[in-house]
């Protein structure tokens, strides 16, 4: 193999085998690659962009890593904006970036301009700041190991994208027969039974004296994939919960604990049981200013707050509003949830909460619509939720539709989601062509 193909077959194996991408004369060598290789395909889009939204998919859709390829320059610029939407909303992606060849850069030539072979771009410098680690390999032996770490820190820890800048002469070079694997962190890590107990007794001495004992359901619970455990918590405990945005896909509306979602745009029923909860314990939720609104101090403002989330610099905000906060990797709350015994609700808390769903949960709520005889924003969502399949997946823009679409759309079985964080106009068309793709 030489460098191209190397890099083509060392994501086969770890079953990324759709490259999403844009042709150009610094990637030709890997999308070359790409065409001779039985076990994979490319997918060429008319921009990068695209290509970067379409592999931003591939997690929230199968658990696979999602790759695109493109060339220097403006091809590796034109990525950001969907890189952006992996980083910020914890999606594992890989971005493989052609360079010019090394005896033609500026570095090698000791010059300080601005550009000396054709479309040279720091896109390492460039993208670091969206990326969890972005690094340009020199030689071959670079490329093998950047490949492993690289992969490992995409899908360990709080997840996201990482991209590597590989020149042409790297590409052309052997790289030998064989492809090299490591485990990545979190397949190797011991378990750390003291913090479990320590996180098993907080989260029962937090539900102790509860009267009105409310869950927040992050993002998170999805992407550590036990969202099955914690809604059994839920419903064997006969605890109400609330969601976020990013957390509204992994669990079925119906269920008569299910409150509705938060926030600056959430459900008003929702946001009114939130601020009369007395222990709100949130799970895999950044609680962002979306959430919290801009005066952080008037959120929940007469409850104990315990956020369990996997980063520790997210975490470290919550401690001014006097908020307890432990970082832990969602994926061994399973073990935690089993021995823990809930709060037990009084009848007033969910007369309460049934009146304020009967309320404002999946209404359209529209004056201007009835006013004007005509059907409005949320009445067009219920009726396309009515006609689409249960195993749908839905994808959503941004923008004012973001909003129509998350305060009605009732979930069962569709995976819904949109690029949350990022938040940019133009997201769901090749989103959906990439889901598409996928599934």
């Amino acid at each position: 193999m030489n460098g191209a193909e190397y890099i083509v077959e060392f994501l086969r194996q770890r079953k990324s085998t759709k490259f999403f991408l844009v042709t150009g004369g610094a990637c030709a060598f890997i999308i070359d690659a790409i065409g001779r290789n039985k076990g994979v395909e490319y997918v060429c889009f008319q921009h990068e962009q695209g290509a970067a939204m379409a592999a931003d998919t591939n997690w929230r859709i199968n658990k696979t890593v999602g790759v695109t390829v493109a060339t220097s320059g403006p091809g590796a610029t034109n990525l950001i904006t969907g890189i952006a939407c992996s980083y910020f909303d914890s999606i594992p992606s890989i971005h493989i970036t052609g360079q010019v060849n090394k005896s033609e850069s500026a570095a090698f030539l000791g010059a300080k301009v601005r550009q000396a072979g054709f479309q040279e771009t720091n896109i390492v410098d460039i993208a670091k700041p969206i990326t969890k680690y972005a690094v340009q390999v020199n030689s071959i032996e670079e490329l093998k190991k950047e490949l492993i770490n690289a992969y490992n820190i995409a899908i360990d820890g709080r997840m996201g994208p990482v991209l590597i800048d590989v020149p042409m002469n790297v590409q052309k070079e052997d790289a030998g027969t064989v492809v090299e694997y490591h485990k990545s962190n979190s397949q190797s890590n011991p378990t750390n039974e003291a913090l479990l107990v320590s996180v098993e007794k907080q989260i029962q001495d937090f539900f102790s004296g509860a009267e009105r004992p409310l869950i927040l359901f992050g993002g998170g619970i999805g992407q550590a994939g036990v969202e099955k455990e914690v809604v059994d918590f839920i419903e064997k405990n006969k605890i109400p919960f609330v969601t976020s945005w990013s957390g509204i896909t992994f669990f079925n509306h119906d269920s008569k604990l299910f409150f509705g979602h938060i926030g600056v745009y959430g459900n008003r029923g929702a946001n009114f049981i939130l601020q009369n909860c007395d222990a709100l314990l949130v799970l895999g939720s950044r609680l962002d200013n979306r959430q919290r609104s801009g005066n952080s101090k008037s959120f929940a403002p007469n409850a104990k707050v315990l956020v369990i989330d996997i980063d520790e610099e997210e975490i470290k905000k919550y401690v001014p509003d006097g908020y307890k906060a432990v970082s832990l990797d969602l994926k061994q709350l399973p073990a935690i949830l089993k021995k823990i015994k809930g709060a037990t609700s009084n009848k007033l808390w969910f007369d309460y909460m049934d009146e304020m769903k009967a309320k404002y949960f999946d209404k359209d709520l529209s004056t201007f619509a009835k006013k004007h005889n005509t059907i409005s924003p949320y009445g067009a969502v219920m009726k396309l939720n009515q006609l689409i399949n249960k195993d749908a997946i839905v994808v959503s823009d941004c923008g004012a539709n973001l909003c129509w679409v998350y305060q009605v759309f009732h979930r069962t079985e569709q995976n819904l989601f949109t690029a949350a964080g990022n938040s940019p106009m133009g997201y769901s068309l090749p989103a959906a062509i990439g889901a598409a793709l996928i599934d």
